[in-house]
């Protein structure tokens, strides 16, 4: 289910898997205030921005709520392309949803930006 170190750890203490899950789920619908991260109709499901089917992992930050629709009409299309075409396109929304993805991946600060003080 997890497939980055930087899942939180909190999920790894719990009870039971099924409730490690539901906390897992809960957690990105709060984050989406439970709407579609397309749409912004009510989420019912969690969409794979990147799919599984192309090698999409299931990491907190390749999820995102999707109303059924949206889910089912995206299937393992590429997000960003599938999302330009749809009537409900938003730039800003577009940007969330990357901004969301980009979460996941530590940031990597190149040291030769760091000039050595004379």
């Amino acid at each position: 289910m997890f497939c980055s170190q930087h899942e939180p750890l909190a999920l790894l203490v719990e009870l039971t898997p099924k409730l490690a899950k539901k906390r897992f789920r809960e957690s990105i619908y709060q984050a989406w205030d439970h709407k579609c991260g397309y749409c912004s109709e009510a989420a019912t499901s969690l969409d794979h921005i990147i799919p599984r089917f192309k090698s999409g992992c299931s990491n907190r930050h390749n999820l995102v709520p999707a109303c059924k629709k949206c889910n089912a009409n995206k299937a393992s299309s590429d997000m960003e392309t599938w999302y330009k075409q749809q009537e409900y396109f938003s730039e800003d929304k577009l940007d969330r949803i990357k901004a969301w993805m980009d979460l996941s991946y530590p940031k990597v600060i190149d040291l030769r930006d760091f000039k050595e003080a004379s």
